[in-house]
């Protein structure tokens, strides 16, 4: 990997490098990019693996429990309309 593909993707990721900080971060980026070569010639066809350590899920059991009112919940909200919180729309 050359320095004008790392400042390419550099230039994708929005970061901006001064020669020095490049010829610091280059020896890294190389490494990183072996690892992952690294990784993708492991052999994954032979099954499947969710999990590698056996760990069981540790999930409590689901209880049901008296939960709040609609008005007990919405009572410290800083705005309430119509019963529920009133907050600043922001995506459309």
């Amino acid at each position: 990997m050359e320095s004008k593909d790392i400042l390419h993707i550099a230039q994708i990721a929005m970061i901006d490098f001064n020669e020095e900080e490049l010829a610091g971060f280059e020896k890294d980026f190389i490494e990183t990019m072996e690892l992952i070569e690294n990784i993708k010639d492991i052999k994954t066809d032979d099954e499947m693996t969710f999990q590698v350590n056996n760990t069981t899920n540790n999930l409590r059991p689901d209880e049901i429990k008296e939960s709040l009112s609609q008005e007990d919940a919405v009572a410290n909200a800083k705005e309430e309309k119509y019963g529920y919180f009133n907050i600043i729309k922001f995506v459309d």
